[in-house]
Formats: structure tokens, C-alpha cells, sequence
């Protein structure tokens, strides 16, 4: 490891990722991040994705259903930032909301905004479900511009 390197592992986190699809899944990983954002004064930026327009099979519905989509993703991103700003009043909360693909707009989000950590939760699939399925939590971790915590629920169904 650099000295350059080094420097800024021991100076703490600055700027935290939170990935979340608003599911209970995701939000498992949420103390954790909170957690290390108020030990490190680091500020938290809250991430949802949605999936693009062109993945939807009906083209003429995919105009009103995805400004809905939208409207509802912010209005989600916005309650969560600030139910965590009324808990958490010193905590600096941002988010995001990003089209395409989880995995690779959670790792353009990481660079684009120099996040430090990315804290998301995992499945923990195995085998014949992970090979059809993925996993958004493993391209992350493979891929990612800094340190990954996935985070898995102790008894959350796999």
C-alpha cells in the first residue's frame, strides 16, 4: 500500500454510500453504515436505483408507469433522509436516485460522488441461485472504486 494510500485509510471515512431498493433487505445494512458515518463524522449518501425504460416489456405503458416510478423513488429517497436527520440531527444525509443497471450506477455513483465506503446488504445466495440471479452486493465488491461492507441478515431467507 502507498503512503498516499495509507494516509487516507487511517483519516477515517468522509463520504459513506448507502445502496438501498427500499426493501427489508437493504435496510439492514442501514446501522451499519449510520453507525461508521457518525463514529467518522462522514456524511451518508442514500442511493435507489431504478432499472431503465428499456428493460420494461410494454413501451406504451412504460411513459406514465415510469414517471410514477420516479415520483415515487424521490418521494421514498426524501422520506429516509429525512427520518434519519430528525434521529440523527448532526448526521449529513444526502440522495441520489440513478436510472440503469443497480450494480454499475451504484459503482458510478461511488466514483462520481468519492465515497469512501459502500455499506449494502447481501443474500448470501449460493450456487444454481446465485448464477441466475447475481448478485448486485458481489459485482459491487469486485468492482469497487473503494472498501465494500456487505452486509448479510442473519436469518433473511436465501
Amino acid at each position: 500500500m502507498s503512503p498516499r494510500n495509507r494516509q487516507k485509510v487511517l483519516k477515517g471515512y468522509r463520504r459513506i454510500l448507502w445502496p438501498t431498493d427500499f426493501s427489508p433487505l437493504a435496510e439492514v445494512a442501514l446501522p451499519h453504515a449510520l453507525k461508521l458515518a457518525a463514529e467518522n463524522s462522514a456524511e451518508l449518501v442514500v442511493l435507489h436505483v431504478l432499472f431503465p425504460v428499456v428493460l420494461y416489456p410494454i413501451p406504451e405503458v412504460v411513459g406514465a408507469a415510469w414517471d410514477q416510478l420516479e415520483r415515487a423513488g424521490k418521494a421514498e429517497l426524501h422520506r429516509i433522509t429525512k427520518k434519519l436527520q430528525d434521529q440523527m440531527p448532526k448526521l449529513r444525509v444526502h440522495s441520489a436516485l440513478a436510472q440503469g443497471v443497480p450494480f454499475d450506477q451504484i459503482l458510478r455513483a461511488a466514483k462520481r460522488l468519492r465515497c469512501d465506503l459502500i455499506v449494502l446488504a447481501t443474500h448470501g445466495r449460493t450456487g444454481l441461485r446465485h448464477v441466475l440471479m447475481g448478485s448486485v452486493a458481489e459485482n459491487v465488491a469486485r468492482r469497487a472504486p473503494c472498501p465494500v461492507l456487505t452486509v448479510r441478515p442473519p436469518r433473511f431467507p436465501v
